[in-house]
């Protein structure tokens, strides 16, 4: 099953074609709550709409069997079976949906950071970029198809689940972020530039990056298990600080849209 959001404003014509942000969910989530989490409806109708071909991209949000993706971590299942899957979800979305083929990214949370991580790192030709928030890397996953390709990490500082400095099979978030950078071929030194703060919430935001390259890391100082930007319940309470002082999905949203 896969939640689309098309905002309203979408061409009708299958000849104008908008991109496609494939969201993929956490341990034990759903689409919908996904899609409610991250404020999906509000990016595709508010301001964020002028985003993109006619102010417009498709959302898609996926549901994994069982209670996550299978990712690579031990226990999760046949990783080429969600591999197959979420090509089957590319192949719908551009053969029924008036959706760009050169213009397809793919993000997640926590576990499905490491999916979409997988996924960028087997079928890079099939994106145009990808994102983790509150996932890093897992050791057991390696890229050698060695193809550049954009990449975000939104990393909190006081992560528990996925520690910011990595822990067993989790790779730290700087280190993720250098094995991206090597792909990407980027060069020069990295630079840590600290990022304006509106909202008073306990966090800031440090971005890291080498000069003009695509591998991004967010790091987000005090913030824990969440995704920044997104909707604040009991249960995100509970695991740590969600940072107001970026929105993890415009940010994904303009990046791999962009030049």
């Amino acid at each position: 099953m896969v939640l689309y959001v098309i905002p309203a404003d979408a061409p009708k014509s299958p000849l104008t074609q908008v991109p496609l942000m494939i969201v993929l969910d956490y341990l034990g989530g759903n689409p919908t709550f996904m899609a409610n989490f991250i404020k999906a409806g509000e990016h595709a109708t508010g301001a964020d709409s002028t985003i993109g071909s006619n102010g417009a991209t498709v959302m898609a949000f996926p549901a994994h069997q069982g209670t996550s993706w299978n990712n690579g971590l031990p226990g999760n299942g046949d990783t080429a079976a969600d591999i197959g899957f979420l090509i089957d979800v590319i192949d719908d979305a551009t053969r029924n949906m008036p959706v760009d083929p050169a213009k397809v990214s793919m993000t997640g949370y926590s576990e499905g950071g490491f999916m979409a991580d997988l996924f960028g790192c087997t079928r890079p030709n099939l994106l145009t970029g990808f994102g983790m928030v509150a996932a890093a890397q897992l050791k057991t996953t390696l890229c050698e198809t060695h193809t550049p390709l954009k990449m975000m990490i939104f990393a909190g500082t006081k992560d528990s689940q996925v520690p910011y400095n990595g822990f067993g099979s989790l790779q730290s978030a700087p280190v993720t972020l250098t094995q991206w950078e090597n792909i990407d071929a980027c060069s020069g030194a990295e630079a840590a530039i600290p990022l304006n703060s509106p909202v008073n919430d306990g966090t800031s935001v440090t971005l890291h990056r080498k000069p003009g390259c695509p591998a991004l890391l967010y790091q987000i100082v005090n913030g824990g298990h969440n995704w920044p930007g997104a909707e604040v319940t009991l249960s995100t309470i509970l695991l740590g600080i969600t940072s107001q002082n970026i929105d993890a999905t415009q940010a994904q949203w303009e990046f791999f849209l962009g030049p």
